[in-house]
């Protein structure tokens, strides 16, 4: 443990998501910036900033689609941009008490929550 080390010291190791065709949407989550470890036809690991991994795999089931996390980004027009561009279908951004947010959902099958981000200008 370093103090002079502002950062917590737990960090969320791995998120599980799901997708109807993995390694489309693995190569879908490369081009909105997620950083690919392993890309199988089913199975792939995938970094997130902070080094939280998701691991994608296959399924049908239209519940286990919806992504049990969110993710955000300092700048939520040029996500939502950068989502539309990359093939997904992007909902309008919604205002909220902390976050703004949209949905995306992508050709794959899965949706996921996109929201702004509210640490700005800290290292992670």
């Amino acid at each position: 443990m370093n103090p002079k080390d502002p950062r917590p010291l737990a960090a969320l190791g791995h998120a599980r998501m799901y997708a109807q065709a993995v390694e489309p949407a693995a190569r879908r989550l490369e081009a909105i910036g997620v950083r690919p470890i392993v890309i199988k036809e089913d199975f792939a690991v995938l970094e997130l900033r902070g080094g939280t991994h998701i691991v994608l795999r296959q399924s049908e089931d239209e519940e286990a689609l919806k992504a049990p996390f969110d993710l955000m980004y300092d700048d939520l027009d040029g996500a939502r941009d950068l989502l539309k561009f990359a093939g997904f279908q992007v909902t309008e951004i919604e205002p909220g008490r902390i976050h703004d947010s949209f949905w995306a959902s992508a050709p794959e099958g899965f949706r996921i929550q996109i929201n702004s981000s509210h640490a700005e200008g800290r290292p992670i």
